[in-house]
C-alpha cells in the first residue's frame, strides 16, 4: 500500500485577483508580549527538512523552460492580509522592535542574494510578512527563473503503521503545496489542527513564486496559501 495520490483542489482556487476567501480572524490571547517570543517555535527541524526536500529548484532551476532574467522584483506591500514584517513589528513597538526589524531585513536581503546566485544572477526578492500581533507569518521568495515542481519523499505508511505520510504533496490549480502531518496510527484520520503547510510554489517559464510558513498558526489550509501564492504571482508576473 502506498501513500494516497496528491489531492487536487483546482476548483477551489480563489477566482478573483486580491479577493481570496479569508477565514474569520481568530481571537488571540497572548500569554506574553509578542516581541518577547520567537516567531518560529518548534518548526525549525520540519521547515529545514521541507526546504531541502521540497525546494530543489535552488540547484536544478536552469533545466526548466525559459531561463533566468536579471530584471529586478519588488515585494508587494501586503500579502494575504498580512503586512511586511517591518511594519507589523513597528506597529507594536517601533523602539523595542528595532533589533528585530534589522534582523528580518538582513535575513531577507541575504536570502535573496543566495537565491539570485543559485539561479545564475536572476532577479530575486525575499520578504517576510506577519499579522498585527505577530501570531502568523510567512516568507515570500520570488525569482525570475523557472523551477522544477515540488516533491514529497515516498513513505511506506503501511509498513510504518501510519494513517498518512508525514509530508503530503497537494495541488491547488497551478500551485503545489507540501503539507506536514503529525504521525497518526493507521486507521485514524490526521487531525487538521495538527497539520500545516510548510511551503507552496508556482513556477512558469520566467518566474517562480514560493511561500514558506514561518509558523503553523494560520497556515494550515493549502487552498488559502495557494491563493496567496496566486496573489503574489499576479503582482510580480
Amino acid at each position: 500500500m502506498t501513500a494516497d495520490p496528491p489531492q487536487d483542489y483546482s476548483q477551489d482556487v480563489p477566482p478573483a485577483p486580491g479577493q481570496q476567501a479569508q477565514s474569520p480572524a481568530p481571537q488571540f490571547v497572548p500569554r506574553r508580549a509578542p516581541l518577547a517570543r520567537p516567531v518560529v517555535t518548534g518548526l525549525i527541524g520540519v521547515l529545514v527538512g521541507a526546504f531541502l526536500v521540497g525546494v530543489p529548484w535552488l540547484v536544478l532551476s536552469l533545466f526548466g523552460e525559459g531561463g533566468p532574467s536579471g530584471r529586478s522584483l519588488s515585494a508587494p506591500a501586503s500579502l494575504g492580509g498580512l503586512s511586511r514584517s517591518q511594519e507589523a513589528i513597528a506597529k507594536l513597538d517601533k523602539t523595542k522592535g528595532q533589533s528585530m526589524i534589522a534582523r528580518v531585513e538582513k535575513t531577507d536581503r541575504e536570502t535573496a542574494a543566495r537565491v539570485s546566485a543559485a539561479y545564475g544572477g536572476a532577479g530575486a526578492v525575499v520578504q517576510q510578512y506577519q499579522s498585527d500581533q505577530l501570531e502568523r507569518g510567512f516568507q515570500l521568495i520570488a525569482v525570475r527563473a523557472p523551477s522544477p515542481e515540488l516533491m514529497a519523499p515516498y513513505e511506506d505508511i503501511e509498513a510504518l503503521g501510519l494513517a498518512a505520510p508525514s509530508t503530503e504533496l497537494v495541488r491547488v490549480g497551478a500551485v503545489q503545496c507540501l503539507v506536514h502531518h503529525d504521525q497518526e496510527p493507521a486507521g485514524s484520520t490526521p487531525d487538521p489542527d495538527r497539520s500545516f503547510v510548510t511551503n507552496c510554489q508556482r513556477s512558469g517559464s520566467n518566474l517562480t513564486v514560493t511561500l514558506r510558513s514561518l509558523s503553523s498558526e494560520g497556515n494550515r489550509d493549502p487552498r488559502e496559501l495557494a491563493g496567496i501564492v496566486e496573489q503574489a504571482w499576479r503582482e510580480l508576473a
